[in-house]
């Protein structure tokens, strides 16, 4: 069955214990980006990291290119707390296409487990799944498998990535796996996404120099029209620097008309944007929220 809900975007360096996240790539480059930084603060949370990769990828190869993007923590993949495996986890040969759900929800509670007893604060993993554009796959079964995981992570504690390249999976089940996650990672580090519900508009990402005219953008359109927001959510921001916080408050000074605009946002980014000149523009009210809410 497919799964119709709100799907989030979501950097993957801003993931947290029990988030179940799909990441849709066609760049090779961007995902070991996406890898290492993952892993890197995966290890730096106490966490125990897992890669499962394709068959191609031996744990010699993940790791230089690892360190080639940027991992800091060379003693994890020594002592065990990164570990790469290339084979398609909880496989089996007697089912459809080698998926075995079942077999792959024991390895997560195992490997949940195993991590605990040795002292990890959790575990993390990022999934390969070029095994299941295989045409013998059940698609149907896959997409099932991937809804029902989300409740069950949240609730052992559980993060996890699952990898799919757009270059092997038809643009239809790309759409119905998305939909099985609650979140999707940005494609790559440092990317911006503004998505606009109703008369709220989530942003997530970075907004910095690379991306402050698609920061800009979004908040033009968002306060233009007769349906203009009234919730601005940059809590999934991960950086959003001083020229990108002042254009916001420019902006709202000349486009809100007296109309309040509740804006969302962690403490960091709500000092920016009280330095930036907020209390003297009264209809933006500045929601300081911490990052667990």
């Amino acid at each position: 069955m497919d799964v119709s809900s709100a799907v989030g975007a979501v950097s993957a360096t801003r993931m947290v214990s029990g988030d179940h996240a799909c990441l849709g790539f066609d760049d090779d480059e961007s995902l070991w980006e996406i890898r290492a930084a993952y892993a890197d603060i995966g290890v730096s949370r106490d966490e125990n990291v897992v890669l499962f990769t394709d068959p191609a990828t031996t744990p010699d190869i993940a790791a230089e290119r690892l360190y080639a993007h940027g991992f800091h923590h060379g003693a994890a993949l020594t002592n065990g707390q990164l570990v790469v495996r290339n084979e398609a986890p909880g496989a089996s040969p007697g089912s459809s296409g080698g998926f075995a759900p079942a077999e792959r929800v024991r390895l997560w509670m195992e490997l949940t487990l195993q991590a605990r007893s040795q002292g990890y604060s959790g575990i993390r993993i990022m999934g390969d799944m070029g095994w299941a554009a295989e045409p013998d796959c059940d698609h149907d079964l896959l997409v099932e498998y991937e809804a029902g995981l989300s409740p069950l992570f949240a609730d052992i504690g559980f993060t996890a990535i699952c990898e799919y390249d757009r270059r092997k999976f038809g643009h239809d089940l790309l759409g119905r796996v998305l939909r099985a996650h609650p979140q999707h990672v940005l494609p790559r580090l440092g990317a911006l996404d503004a998505t606009r519900s109703g008369t709220g508009l989530r942003v997530a990402g970075e907004a910095d120099l690379n991306t402050r005219e698609e920061f800009v953008a979004a908040l033009a359109e968002a306060f233009s029209g007769p349906e203009r927001v009234t919730v601005l959510d940059l809590t999934e921001l991960c950086f959003m620097d001083v020229r990108s916080a002042a254009a916001l408050v420019h902006m709202a000074s000349r486009h809100l008309d007296g109309q309040a605009l509740e804006v969302r946002c962690r403490p960091e980014q709500s000092t920016v944007i009280r330095l930036c000149g907020s209390p003297r523009v009264p209809q933006l009210v500045i929601d300081e929220r911490s990052s667990s809410q």
